[in-house]
């Protein structure tokens, strides 16, 4: 269902979406001999995922460990019959698990496809762990920053820490806001800009927890 159309039907907002990010392909070089050196790909964005395999026969990462976020992340190799072998809500619980497994899933070397803005989180929990770790840059973010604070919206859902700092170069921040953020990461950045008393963590990383979490903040607030 239509994120707009679930969010009326099910929780009775009117949902409306803004791009706060323009998302761009990177040109990047990964050769199959060089894929073949990897025994292990983590996936931290949807966005790495439809970037990274544009240009990459999935074949060659059939045989391997992939490990990625839940939400739009695993759904996206889902798609692609891609099937992680590791799933976690957020990167350090990520992080986490793959050095929970490193002997079970004999885990060497891990590539992790990325965008310009990728916060560097999975590199320091897997590093020292005897795993060695490389990043490649597969797309760009830019900030789109749009004006909104004529409009009385009540709550804003965050997806990204771009997306907060793009938010914050045309808008004010306001404490009589809910903010829900799709993430610990995402909630971080967003502390920098305000006081989070109001704001919520979605349970998984996805628009439907989101909204499930605005509808029991509201619902709390209202007691």
């Amino acid at each position: 269902m239509d994120i707009k159309r679930k969010a009326k039907e099910e929780f009775g907002f009117n949902l409306v979406c803004k791009s706060f990010t323009k998302i761009k392909k990177t040109d990047f070089v990964c050769t199959p001999f060089t894929l073949e050196s990897y025994d292990s790909y983590a996936f931290t964005s949807a966005n790495a995922v439809q970037y990274f395999l544009e240009n990459i026969d999935k074949k060659l990462l059939a045989e391997k460990n992939i490990f990625a976020l839940q939400g739009a992340t695993r759904d996206e190799l889902l798609l692609r019959n891609l099937v992680p072998r590791i799933t976690a809500p957020n990167v350090n619980e990520l992080g986490k698990l793959i050095k929970l497994n490193k002997a079970v899933l004999n885990i060497q070397k891990i590539l992790h496809p990325i965008g310009n803005l990728t916060l560097p989180d999975l590199r320091y929990v897997v590093t020292g762990s005897g795993m060695s770790y490389q990043d490649l840059t597969v797309y760009q973010t830019e900030l789109n920053p749009i004006p909104v604070d004529a409009i009385p919206f009540e709550a804003i859902l965050f997806f990204s820490p771009s997306a907060i700092d793009s938010f914050s170069f045309a808008n004010r921040f306001s404490s009589e806001r809910i903010y829900i953020c799709i993430g610990n990461t995402t909630f971080t950045r967003l502390q920098y800009y305000t006081d989070t008393y109001n704001a919520v963590i979605a349970k998984n990383p996805t628009p439907e927890a989101m909204l499930m979490a605005l509808y029991k903040k509201m619902k709390y607030d209202k007691k």
